[in-house]
């Protein structure tokens, strides 16, 4: 038997890579015979920049200063490879919420405004393709801050630049593109992620991520008034109508920021991950029977598009099963055949306190692993 494992980390408690031995332990206490191959992955969020060196020496690591959610001065790092001009941004390595305290994660009040120094500083240094991972963020701006950071400025009825933050989305009364970068004009921008929410509404970026970021209901319904107000100023000054377009409600409404500001392609993170890795070989020639994935807690947002929903989309295009692990099974409006998963196994017992299961998580993976194979 061949099995590909390609999961996500289990966060709070195990790293992907511990995560992908821990599978491997239990597959083997299977089968000893199985033949394993394995993927750092990445969605696009967290462990994008990790996964993306992993592929390719020659990217060089670029330390920038920048600014946290926050504004306050911090030392980030993308990745460049020179020889081809291609850049690769992290986007939770300067917007990122696990930078904030609990205490400090307000939608209001947080920008993406250091992942665009970031962007700025990788076109400054000659980059002709952008690869933005997105995910993991503290924002709710609508990738204002980004834009901001490129030479985009916001304006309220006064003529007045705005801050770039989600709190300031809903003063916006036109924008001024005179000042953007012109390095901005001749680069291709990759978004990268395999979430497929719309910016507004119900299923969008507020809704949906905003309660993750520190905003109670209030907040959300600001939120997604600002970015409602956001998309229809794009429309009258930009002439651009992206806000439905699958993806936009990523990262805060980062998604359509990028689309509409930088004229970003949207691609998914597990399909661009394994393209660099050259497993795509593999799954076409025919020799893998499953495919392993898992992540901390598969729930219905898993459905729109999580790690483990890219790699389930991956498994269908080659006709290749694909089970899952999972720290916790949440499933209330969406089914395990809705995700494209043949099989799931949780790791946590109701039975016992969650904070046990966190802590045993790595034996316990390799305990699921062991059982996820069998038939029945």
């Amino acid at each position: 038997m061949n099995v590909l494992i390609i999961p996500d980390k289990f966060k709070g408690s195990l790293t992907g890579t511990e995560v992908i031995e821990a599978i491997e332990a239990g597959l083997r206490r299977f089968d000893s015979n199985i033949q394993v191959h394995s993927i750092t992955a990445s969605d696009g969020g967290d462990g994008f920049l990790d996964a993306i060196r992993k592929t390719d020496e020659s990217i060089e690591t670029i330390r920038c200063e920048t600014t946290d959610p926050l504004g306050r001065s911090i030392h980030a790092e993308y990745g460049f490879e020179s020889k081809q001009g291609i850049a690769y941004v992290e986007m939770a390595r300067a917007s990122g919420m696990e930078l904030l305290v609990a205490e400090e994660r307000n939608p209001l009040l947080t920008s993406t405004l250091g992942t665009g120094t970031l962007i700025a500083d990788a076109l400054r240094r000659g980059a002709a393709k952008l690869y933005i991972g997105l995910g993991g963020s503290a924002t709710n701006d609508g990738g204002i801050g980004i834009a901001t950071a490129l030479g985009y400025r916001f304006l309220d009825a006064d003529g007045a630049a705005l801050p770039a933050t989600g709190g300031a989305l809903s003063q916006i009364d036109s924008i001024d593109a005179s000042g953007v970068m012109p390095e901005l004009d001749s680069a291709q921008v990759f978004a990268i992620n395999d979430v497929a929410n719309p910016l507004l509404g119900p299923e969008g970026a507020a809704a949906v991520y905003g309660p993750q970021k520190g905003a109670d209901g209030v907040m959300v319904v600001q939120l997604d008034h600002g970015l409602d107000r956001l998309q229809q100023i794009v429309q009258r000054d930009l002439k651009l109508d992206v806000a439905n377009v699958p993806g936009a409600g990523a990262a805060g409404g980062t998604g359509y920021g990028l689309k509409a500001f930088l004229r970003a392609e949207f691609l998914s993170g597990i399909e661009f991950v394994l393209s660099l890795t050259g497993v795509e070989s593999l799954l076409s020639g025919g020799t893998i029977d499953w495919i392993v994935t898992g992540e901390g807690r598969i729930d219905d947002q898993t459905a729109y598009g999580k790690l483990v929903r890219g790699v389930a989309d991956v498994g269908e295009k080659y006709g290749v099963p694909v089970a899952a692990l999972c720290g916790l099974l949440s499933l209330e409006n969406a089914s395990i055949e809705d995700l494209g998963l043949a099989k799931v196994r949780q790791i946590h017992d109701p039975q016992r306190p969650v904070e046990e299961t966190i802590r045993r998580a790595k034996d316990l993976l390799v305990d699921a692993a062991e059982e996820l194979l069998k038939a029945g």
